[in-house]
């Protein structure tokens, strides 16, 4: 079908996100029983009540919020809290200064920034499977800079093992003349839901510093672990900036982003952080598309007045937790009752569940998703998060019980187990 688009406009359109039509027809046990369970978007409706009332009752805006504040990268306040908020819950151990910071439109333009100024269209960035889908098109939609994938096989991905499985692929690379600028781990991990030690992070630390690679820390889910009984053992989240950076690698080559959106259920005010404390280059490279990328003053307002509120945020962090443990053990009770394989984890908002052991036909993971979809329940097929074994599939589980226990039973039914 002819259009009157160009040649960049046409590849474009075909980029539009498959879940905005879920958005558009989301589910409610009364406003739209018919519409369909989303259990796949990376989202947390868990706090949204508590947010909601914070957002209502303490914050103050004035007129500033109808300008253009600051400038286009953060409003000096918000650098400030963030410095507050950050200083105490990842330790760093070169406390953070507004001058370490970038404020953006969310985590993803603070990785986009990343891809524009740390990499040249057509380079590579070390990403290990299955990872987050939407790194693909934050790297390479505009900025086209590519993933070179990791394989792990029967190796834990968390394990020492594993960075013996990127120092191969990037020699391969090397060999097949590809450019690598830099390696992506995000911590906690998506679709995982687990961290890496610190004894590992160092070790991913040397071998950066061996290769001259950045070192981009994703930890938008660093506050969202908790207590898995089935993990009796298992790895508290550790930040970057908590290390000795400069005893294992260049530290103008490591960064960290964080935001609200999954912390704090809060995708849609829109507000990340770009941290770079040895980077002032690219701090100022982030500042240079700031226009494109800055959030809206009132979303600003509102992130400066919540993390300065540590009896807040403290009282919210300890909540999520909490629910997130018992959304997670839900949900994990159906899945073992039912006989579906999954993943543990402790972190973030996701089972990695086998569906395709359960199938009684063999159905391959598209015809799994045609079925779901039959049955208006969302989740994440594996392939979409580059999963190496077919059958597997991503459900966010931060939800309220309703809604998880009605995926859930249209899971079943379009499964016939």
């Amino acid at each position: 079908m002819k259009t009157n688009l160009s040649l960049r406009g046409s590849e474009l359109a075909q980029q539009k996100p498959v879940f905005l039509d879920i958005l558009s027809d989301a589910w409610g046990p009364v406003s739209n029983p018919e519409g369909v369970v989303n259990i796949g978007l990376a989202e947390n409706t868990l706090m949204h009540s508590e947010m909601l009332q914070f957002i209502e009752s303490r914050s103050q805006v004035t007129s500033h919020i109808l300008t253009y504040g600051d400038g286009f990268s953060g409003s000096r306040l918000l650098k400030e809290s963030l410095c507050h908020f950050l200083n105490q819950r990842f330790s760093p151990l070169t406390p953070l200064s507004p001058s370490h910071i970038s404020v953006t439109s969310g985590v993803s333009n603070a990785i986009e920034c990343c891809a524009w100024a740390l990499c040249d269209p057509g380079d590579y960035i070390l990403l290990g499977r299955p990872y987050f889908n939407a790194f693909k098109s934050t790297f390479g939609l505009r900025a086209g800079v590519a993933v070179y994938d990791v394989k792990f096989g029967a190796i834990d991905p968390f394990s020492h093992e594993a960075v013996r499985q990127y120092e191969q692929a990037y020699n391969q690379a090397q060999r097949d003349g590809i450019r690598i600028k830099a390696l992506v781990l995000c911590s906690p991990h998506n679709p995982l839901g687990r961290c890496y030690s610190e004894d590992v992070l160092a070790e991913y630390m040397v071998f950066c510093n061996r290769h001259k690679l950045h070192l981009i820390s994703d930890e938008i889910y660093a506050l969202s672990v908790w207590e898995n009984p089935a993990l009796p053992d298992s790895v508290p989240f550790k930040s970057i900036l908590s290390m000795d950076i400069k005893s294992l690698m260049d530290p103008s080559m490591a960064h960290v982003v964080w935001g609200l959106s999954k912390d704090f259920g809060s995708t849609g005010l829109r507000i990340g952080c770009l941290i770079s404390q040895s980077n002032t280059h690219l701090l100022e490279a982030a500042d240079g598309i700031s226009l494109y990328n800055f959030p809206s003053s009132l979303a600003d307002n509102i992130a400066s007045s919540l993390l300065r509120d540590d009896k807040f945020t403290s009282s919210y962090i300890a909540t999520n937790q909490h629910r997130l443990a018992e959304s997670y053990s839900f949900v994990t009770s159906f899945l073992r009752r039912y006989g579906i394989p999954f993943y543990e984890s402790n972190a973030a908002f996701f089972v990695w569940i086998n569906l395709g052991a359960v199938t009684k036909d063999g159905a391959n993971d598209t015809e799994i998703m045609a079925r779901l979809r039959e049955k208006k329940v969302y989740v994440g097929a594996g392939y979409m998060y580059a999963s190496e074994e077919p059958g597997w599939f991503r459900m966010v589980f931060a939800h309220p019980t309703p809604i998880l226990q009605e995926g859930l039973q249209r899971i079943a039914q379009a499964l016939e187990i």
